[in-house]
C-alpha cells in the first residue's frame, strides 16, 4: 500500500434496518460493485479495499457501513452520494484525502472488522449471522492480491513428495470469537 498514491477515506452508509441479514451484505456489496463499475469510477480510482461495519443505534436500528481505502483521482463527494443513492437507495457518503501514512489509515479501516463483535451478546449473535458466506475484507483493482504479487515468496517442498510450488496445509484453525475468547464453529 505504501507505493500507492492519492488515497482516500471513503465511507458508503446503507440504509438504517431492524434486524442484521447477511441478505443486507451482500446487496451492499453489490452496490458497491455497481457504483466503482461506472465510467467515472473505474477510469480514476485504480483500487478498493473495503470493509463492512455494522452500528446500533439508540433507536434499536442497524446502520450497516462500508469503509473503504482508495487510491487514484478526485471525484467530488456531491457525485459520489447522488450515484451511491441511485446504485443503493441511500445518499450518506463521505470521502477524505488520507492525511496520515498509509499504514495508520489500513489499521483505521482494519478496525472496523471487529466493531460487530462490540454489540451485545444477542446483537453479536446476529452479527455472526449476517456475516455468514461474506468476505470481511474486499480487495478491488490495484489492491486485488496485493500481499501476493508484492511479496516475497519462499517456497517449501511438500514434506511426502518433495514437489516445490504446491500447497501444504498444516493445521486447520478454527473461527476464534474474539471478545469472549472462545472458538466457534459455523454452520
Amino acid at each position: 500500500m505504501n507505493g500507492c498514491s492519492n488515497l482516500k477515506l471513503l465511507t458508503l452508509t446503507w440504509k438504517p434496518v431492524k434486524r442484521q441479514s447477511a441478505d443486507i451484505v451482500r446487496q451492499m456489496g453489490k452496490a458497491l460493485i455497481r457504483l466503482f463499475h461506472r465510467k467515472r469510477y473505474a477510469r480514476l480510482w485504480k483500487g478498493i479495499l473495503a470493509v463492512v461495519e455494522c452500528k446500533k443505534t439508540r433507536s434499536g436500528l442497524f446502520y450497516y457501513h462500508i469503509h473503504c481505502i482508495v487510491s487514484g483521482g478526485y471525484i467530488p463527494q456531491g457525485l459520489i452520494s447522488q450515484d451511491w443513492r441511485e446504485v443503493s437507495g441511500f445518499p450518506i457518503v463521505d470521502i477524505r484525502r488520507i492525511s496520515r501514512t498509509p499504514r495508520r489509515a489500513l489499521r483505521y479501516v482494519l478496525k472496523y472488522i471487529m466493531k460487530g463483535a462490540l454489540l451485545d451478546p444477542q446483537d453479536r449473535a446476529g452479527f455472526k449471522e449476517s456475516m455468514k458466506g461474506v468476505r470481511y475484507v474486499r480487495s478491488y483493482g490495484e489492491f486485488y492480491n496485493l500481499k501476493y504479487k508484492t511479496g516475497r515468496h519462499v517456497y517449501f517442498p511438500c514434506p511426502r513428495c518433495g514437489a516445490v510450488k504446491s500447497w501444504v496445509i498444516l493445521e486447520y484453525c478454527g473461527i476464534v470469537d474474539l471478545v469472549r475468547d472462545e472458538v466457534y464453529d459455523p454452520p
